[in-house]
């Protein structure tokens, strides 16, 4: 009995040492620094575009976006952030909230150049994904944003996703991060609190898993991390991109395209 007790008391501590260590390589694969990349032309008759991921993403994960954007004569910053650590209201005081005002206070510059000059003012658009969405809807709710442009939610979980209803997220947040728990599902979550948008937007979305893991926890129709069902946004039009995964869409040629076409019209 001796023996056992000793045997089964090692085999928890390195199990313990196991999973504490797993945990602690697993955050370190999914923090991404900080870091703000710009791209474009510096011409100066188009609107300035906004781009930024969403949880565990990289600013590359835009780069298709990025050089579409910029083949269509538009500059822009494409925003990095690290997703593990800090809630949304954090995460946008921290790291977008800063870029966004300044690029306002260069486009007001430019605007008041442009009224003297009898040109029209160029506007802020922003490109997000996944996560990203929520961020910028709670910064447009909570922040006066002069010139705001027109707005693309891509993969948005506008009303959650049941993969942050999963206790995992409760239990586990120091190594996914405090925001993924902000996505429930339930009418009293951070992200159903956030109201309708008021203001131009756009939302599109893939209708393939990538993950069927994840699928398994999601009822109905999924990109492999959102369901169709909470996706919607009132006052945004609505686009599926076929056979698009969750991030497969942000390369997806269709995509871009209707991202040319809904910036120009």
């Amino acid at each position: 009995m001796k023996f056992n007790l000793k045997k089964l008391t090692i085999t928890i501590i390195i199990l313990t040492i196991i999973t504490f260590t797993g945990l602690k390589i697993t955050k370190r694969l999914l923090y991404h620094p900080y870091n703000v990349e710009r791209f474009g032309t510096s011409d100066k008759n188009k609107d300035f575009v906004i781009v930024f991921h969403g949880i565990y993403g990289k600013a590359k994960t835009l780069n298709h976006i990025t050089d579409t954007l910029e083949k269509e004569g538009y500059s822009g910053i494409n925003i990095q952030y690290p997703t593990t650590e800090d809630t949304v209201e954090e995460i946008t005081e921290k790291y977008i909230a800063p870029n966004i005002e300044s690029a306002s206070k260069t486009v007001e510059e430019e605007n008041t150049k442009r009224k003297k000059q009898g040109l029209p003012e160029i506007k802020i658009n922003f490109i997000v994904h996944s996560m990203g969405t929520g961020i910028l809807r709670y910064y447009l709710k909570t922040h006066k944003l002069n010139h705001l442009g027109k707005v693309i939610f891509i993969s948005p979980p506008s009303h959650g996703s049941q993969l942050s209803d999963n206790p995992i997220s409760d239990i586990l947040k120091d190594t996914l991060g405090n925001s993924v728990r902000q996505f429930k599902t339930s009418s009293d979550s951070f992200v159903n609190l956030l109201g309708e948008p008021d203001y131009q937007c756009y939302v599109m979305i893939g209708n393939k898993s990538g993950n069927f893991l994840y699928s398994i926890l999601i009822p109905g129709i999924d990109d492999g991390m959102v369901p169709f069902k909470t996706s919607r946004l009132n006052n945004c039009n609505y686009k599926v991109i076929e056979n698009a995964t969750h991030t497969s869409i942000l390369k997806d040629k269709r995509t871009l395209n209707e991202i040319a076409d809904y910036l120009k019209n």
